[in-house]
């Protein structure tokens, strides 16, 4: 298992946590008893099949939905019975890569990180739009800037969704199945680019995979069957 740091490294800290959806008959138990540390700087690979609640976990942790029970401590501050406010300021310092991209289809690639920036309110219009050039080009997409998603290929779309969830220096990034939809070769040049980009940031990466051929770029696997965690490795640093 992994050792447990000193907790000023850890950007996420899950104690005993449990999740249901429905309620009534209906209600089903999706996770049971996590626990789980995401530390400062570490790409971290959560596997497991399909239904065994590596989603539901992610959104939890990006405060994409309430935890109900347990302890899920982000950045310090514990999201379980936090108020809606609370969990849009933990959003902030997140940044999310969906398998569907999500990028809106009426704006080019540029405006698409350029709208990312725009929450920030300290940055001015001229330096918002330098740092979505600058984005672009460092994911590759210096002459696609200006496309529309529907002319970009699902490598170059995921290219401008990294490029996105980068753009405001998010402190973690969370990327759910962003492989999925791609050939093994584009695959693996977005989950590598992913990893050089936020590692020159300093951030944690979490992606949620049930991809084998792109384990080695984690510096931990961690493992989901059937709503509980049933493993917890350190990959060593030859890998």
């Amino acid at each position: 298992m992994n050792n447990q740091p000193s907790t000023v490294n850890q950007v996420v800290n899950i104690r005993n946590l449990n999740h249901f959806f429905g309620a009534g008959k209906l209600r089903k138990q999706i996770l049971f008893d996590i626990d789980l540390i995401l530390n400062s700087g570490e790409v971290i690979i959560l596997k497991g099949p399909s239904g065994s609640g590596k989603t539901t976990l992610l959104t939890l942790m990006g405060g994409l939905r309430s935890p109900q029970s347990g302890s899920l401590r982000v950045f310090g501050e514990e999201l379980v019975g936090a108020r809606k406010n609370k969990l849009v300021e933990t959003r902030r310092n997140i940044g999310y890569i969906f398998q569907s991209h999500n990028l809106l289809a009426s704006l080019t690639a540029k405006q698409n990180v350029q709208l990312s920036l725009e929450l920030h309110d300290y940055l001015h219009r001229a330096e918002i739009e330098e740092q979505a050039i600058a984005l672009l080009e460092s994911v590759g997409l210096e002459e696609h800037m200006n496309y529309r998603p529907q002319n970009l290929s699902g490598g170059q779309k995921q290219r401008v969704a990294i490029a996105r969830a980068l753009a405001a220096h998010p402190k973690i990034v969370l990327a759910d199945e962003p492989t999925a939809s791609l050939d093994s070769k584009t695959g693996r040049d977005v989950v590598e680019l992913m990893q050089q980009l936020a590692r020159e940031q300093g951030c944690t990466i979490l992606i949620v995979s049930h991809d084998n051929r792109i384990l080695d770029v984690a510096d931990r696997i961690v493992e989901l069957e059937d709503g509980r965690i049933t493993l917890d490795v350190e990959q060593s640093a030859s890998h």
